[in-house]
């Protein structure tokens, strides 16, 4: 689709020979990167990022030099001893040149017992390792909320995942709030970047404001170096901006919103943004 003379990417379309159209019988992928994707160099991914979540989202018109975009590649459930998965199918537009980051939810059927094998792990990692084949990729971001008897497999997960990727390419999860403060048990797991998520805290929302109250701020380095906002939450917003003014280092921060973006969503998240 042409828009003037500039061409606006649909991630739904301009990966179809890739990940978001794969087949779903996730026993025929191929775990193989290829020469090409081992040696590439990925382009610098902005400190301005918009979520994309599961819903059809227009982003056309943002400044590809100013946000870079993380969208909702893959949905991946882990039911007993089975692997199953949905890829993404609702059309989401970005400007060429948009630095995007394929974020893959994990989840876990609290129906049946899961099995957390090794044939679980190489699946998943399969299903990974085709998003880099994205244009534009900055790096990969897994989003699995770990209950404390499942980080056992999540952390063998992503020491697999960090083999088979090639190291060009940055690894990112998000983490719960908890982790980075009360809990820092993501200190040590084989990742590039881990943004904390400071929205939906549910039962440990009072616990974690009153920390930030204090003037205290994330254990894990690697958390200070990243943030996780929703744009509904302003009070959460007014509290953390003024701490991460106080790092007086680079922040990438994430925003979410529970809605599609809006031109007038993304005014407000670049004005909340610009005063970092």
């Amino acid at each position: 689709m042409k828009t003037g003379s500039a061409v606006i990417a649909s991630l739904a379309s301009m990966a179809a020979a890739a990940f978001l159209q794969m087949p779903m019988d996730a026993d025929n992928l191929s775990g193989a990167a290829t020469e090409a994707t081992k040696a590439a160099k990925h382009p610098t991914l902005p400190n301005k990022i918009l979520w994309a979540w599961k819903r059809s989202e227009d982003l056309s018109k943002i400044n590809p030099s100013e946000f870079g975009v993380a969208y909702l590649a893959c949905h991946v459930f882990i039911q007993g001893e089975n692997i199953k998965w949905q890829s993404r199918n609702q059309p989401l537009k970005v400007p060429p040149n948009t630095v995007v980051v394929p974020t893959i939810r994990i989840d876990v059927d609290r129906g049946e017992k899961p099995a957390f094998s090794e044939k679980q792990i190489e699946k998943i990692v399969q299903l990974i390792e085709r998003s880099n084949t994205v244009p534009n990729l900055g790096q990969v971001q897994i989003d699995y909320d770990a209950l404390e008897s499942e980080r056992p497999f999540y952390n063998s997960l992503l020491k697999r995942l960090r083999k088979t990727l090639p190291e060009s390419i940055p690894i990112s999860i998000t983490a719960l709030a908890s982790w980075c403060l009360f809990d820092n048990w993501i200190k040590d797991l084989p990742i590039d970047e881990s943004v904390p998520m400071m929205f939906s805290l549910g039962k440990d929302r009072d616990k974690v404001l009153r920390y930030f109250r204090q003037g205290r701020d994330f254990i894990d380095p690697r958390a200070r170096q990243s943030l996780g906002l929703s744009l509904e939450d302003t009070p959460v917003n007014e509290l953390m901006i003024p701490i991460v003014q106080k790092r007086k280092i680079p922040v990438r921060v994430y925003v979410f919103t529970r809605t599609a973006w809006t031109e007038k969503k993304i005014q407000t998240a670049r004005t909340m943004l610009n005063q970092l």
